[in-house]
Parts: C-alpha cells; structure tokens; sequence
C-alpha cells in the first residue's frame, strides 16, 4: 500500500477507534464474500515459486465490515476465544484449539475462512492479530475508484510454531507486478514465478457491477514472496485472485455520504434486507 495511503487511512482509524464517532453502528455492517457460489467462483492461489497446481481459493465471508467514511472501511478483530468456532478452518481446529492457530496467533472471527491446499500442503488460513493491522481489515478507496484492502493473514500448517507463514497481505482492484524471488533481489538466483505467472507479469482487478444485481463486486489482485523463515517455498513469488460479492449497494454511494449508503441499501430490496453470502 503507498505509504501517503497507508498513513491516511491509519489516521482516520484511529480517531475513529479513539473517539467512537466515525464507526458505523454495528447494525449497519456489511458484508463481503467470495465462496464457490460467487459470481466467477472463490478465485485462485497462483504458486508459490514453481508449483503449478494452480490451487481453488478457500472461501472467505468477510462480515460487521464498518464504514469510516463513503470511501474507507475496516473490519474490526473480534476474538471469541473457545466458546464458539465459528471457522470452517476450525473443524478440526489446529491441535485442538479453537480462536487461534497453532502457535497462539489469536483470530479475527469476523472473516471467516476454510482450509485449502497450498502449494501441495494442507493449510489453515486465517486473518491474525500481532501484525501491522492489529488484527483488522482495513480498507481505502482511491482516488481513481480502485479499493485497497489490507490485513495479516496467517496460513499454519499445522506443524508447530515454525509452520504457521504469517504474510502482510496487500489486494487491490488496481494492478499489480509478480515481484521477483527475494533471492533474486539479493542478487542472487531464485524462482522467479508464481505458477503460470512470471516475475514482471502485471495483473489487474475490477470494481463494478459485473452480474448486475445492483451490487458491488469484482476481483482483487495481491502478489508478493514468501518470507524466507517459511517452511515450504521461502522467498518465492505467489499470486493472490479473489473474486467477490458484497452486499454494498453499487449506485455511487461513493461518492456521498454514508447515511445515503445505508439509505440506499435499505431500499434496494423489498423489506430492506440485502443480500448476503450462502451459508
């Protein structure tokens, strides 16, 4: 994320944790999907480095998203510890525990997400506290309409401490590069591809209302490497495509405020209920 953004939206979150103000209440949250029933399907794991099995995306529900303001949103880290596993990550849950990974890394249990295959290995994906964004996804739009979005995301292997890989995820609806292997930008010789995807490869998403049901969807592109303490693929290139539905009404809202938002979105279906992702 450019730094200038990064610290924008950083500042706006802050003073909307700090004084209350700026958060909508709760019952006015949204919700973001991406599952096998989305419209063009979950998505897609590309990589790391050479592996081409070219991985189904697992199913992420992203819910109580919040609004700052028209343009930037966050979902905030809730942690419900053992009491419930609302996961499919979590069944069976990794070594027993319920809330967290292996190593303790606390959940955020309003994004839900399910194991997948990784780069050939079962995994655990979830979105994790301890890292630059507290646990949260946090979320901007730019000034060409393109979103951001941004968290941690811990993908544990179910190995101990060592095998849970903690990446910065960064996805946009923009475009992105296919980096090179973090060997290779230490001027040495490294796998310089994800899957079908060579480094230097440019890769763009979409916002819009792509099946016309009078909500935003699209598809949100991140790259980047493993980190080289990552016990399969370390420092290699992957590639993230995740396609997505909301529940955000797709009329320009924003542009205005976010009361028209919820105005709008009340209105859009009879009874004022949107819709939302398949259970």
């Amino acid at each position: 994320m450019p730094l200038l953004v990064r610290r924008t939206l950083r500042l706006r979150l802050f003073v909307a944790l700090t004084t209350g103000i700026a958060l909508v209440a709760p019952a006015a949250a949204y919700t973001l999907w991406s599952t096998s029933a989305t419209y063009l399907g979950s998505g897609e794991f590309n990589g790391p480095g050479a592996n081409l099995q070219n991985a189904p995306l697992f199913r992420m529900v992203i819910r109580n998203i919040m609004f700052l303001n028209a343009r930037d949103f966050v979902t905030p880290f809730e942690n419900h510890g053992a009491r419930q596993a609302n996961l499919c990550g979590e069944d069976p849950p990794a070594d027993g525990l319920q809330g967290q990974l292996s190593d303790g890394s606390l959940i955020n249990e309003n994004i839900e997400t399910c194991a997948a295959v990784i780069g050939g290995a079962k995994a655990f994906p979830a979105v994790i506290n301890g890292g630059l964004y507290i646990g949260q996804q946090v979320s901007a739009t730019l000034e060409d309409g393109n979103i951001t979005m941004a968290m941690d995301l811990g993908i544990d292997l179910v190995t101990g401490g060592r095998g849970v890989v903690k990446l910065p995820y960064y996805g946009t609806t923009g475009e992105v590069t296919v980096p090179l292997s973090v060997q290779t930008q230490m001027g040495g010789h490294g796998v310089d591809r994800a899957g079908m995807y060579a480094s230097g490869t440019r890769l763009r998403g979409r916002v819009g209302d792509f099946n016309h049901d009078g909500w935003i969807d699209g598809t949100i592109v991140a790259t980047g490497v493993m980190p080289l303490d990552s016990t399969f693929y370390p420092g290699q290139p992957y590639v993230i495509v995740r396609h997505f539905e909301t529940n955000i009404p797709a009329a320009g809202e924003w542009s205005s405020d976010v009361k028209a938002l919820h105005r709008t979105a009340a209105a859009r279906q009879p009874g004022g209920r949107p819709p939302g992702p398949p259970r």
